[in-house]
């Protein structure tokens, strides 16, 4: 989502729903570039913060069918 700042400058802004999509997308063809056996069973995004995300990552391995949990923190872009 494009928004214009207060100087007519344009900022891009995503929702949660586009950074979990994004997310899914990235992670999925890592794991499979990596020939890692888990696929992502679930996905959820937090905002924590300004222009920060929490993202909460849960992992199958097909092999074990164990599940497994990964946080990550997006911090905003600095310019």
């Amino acid at each position: 989502m494009d928004h214009t700042t207060i100087h007519g400058e344009q900022i891009m802004q995503f929702s949660r729903d586009d950074v979990a999509r994004i997310l899914v997308i990235v992670l999925s063809q890592v794991l499979e570039e990596l020939h890692v056996q888990h696929t992502i069973e679930g996905i959820a995004v937090f905002p924590a913060g300004d222009s920060t995300y929490l993202v909460d990552i849960v992992l199958r391995d097909l092999s074990t069918k164990e599940m497994q949990g990964v946080s990550i923190t997006i911090p905003p872009i600095q310019e």
